[in-house]
């Protein structure tokens, strides 16, 4: 269950993990139990603290526009996705590396090399601007056919609520 605290103890430790030394994560920690109480509580009243969004820019190499969740929020990540990262995985595509576990660019990497010996042809694809194009009722009706819990649905809506570019899309900057 998403709000049971030893869940949010892990989420807390994935989301503080190589980042220990920032003050949002010793803030966090140094009310560390009250903190995770008072997201408990959020959780079990359907009401999250979720919204506050960090913008700034970045170049890696081509220039990015970046919006970071408070750290809290990143916790309350971390807590969803220690629930629900099985029901996604179940209908990922084997051929998807970013983000997930046992994955990442050096798998991407090998299995490009071997697709590369035995196709002559390759299509390397990244879309402008994708999260902002993801249209968030087609999002929650597909996630419905896999989650019937209402409240994590509603949860899912809430934070999707919180971020977008035009009604029912993407992320919108201050």
């Amino acid at each position: 269950m998403i709000p049971d605290p030893e869940n949010l103890r892990l989420a807390f430790r994935k989301a503080a993990k190589g980042k220990q030394d920032r003050q949002e994560v010793i803030a966090f920690r140094r009310d560390f139990e009250a903190n995770i109480r008072k997201l408990r509580e959020q959780l079990l009243k359907n009401e999250p603290d979720v919204g506050h969004y960090r913008f700034f820019h970045v170049r890696d190499p081509k220039p990015r526009h970046i919006c970071a969740a408070s750290f809290p929020e990143r916790v309350l990540h971390h807590a969803i996705m220690n629930i629900f990262e099985p029901v996604l995985e179940s209908y990922a595509i084997d051929d998807s590396y970013a983000c997930r576990k046992d994955k990442g660019a050096h798998k991407a990497l090998a299995k490009a090399q071997t697709y590369s010996k035995n196709y002559m042809w390759y299509l390397k694809l990244d879309i402008r601007k994708y999260f902002d194009s993801i249209d968030h009722r087609i999002m929650i009706s597909l996630l419905s056919r896999h989650v019937k819990d209402r409240e994590l649905i509603l949860l899912f809506q809430t934070l999707l609520e919180t971020y977008h570019t035009d009604p029912g899309k993407g992320y919108q900057s201050l």
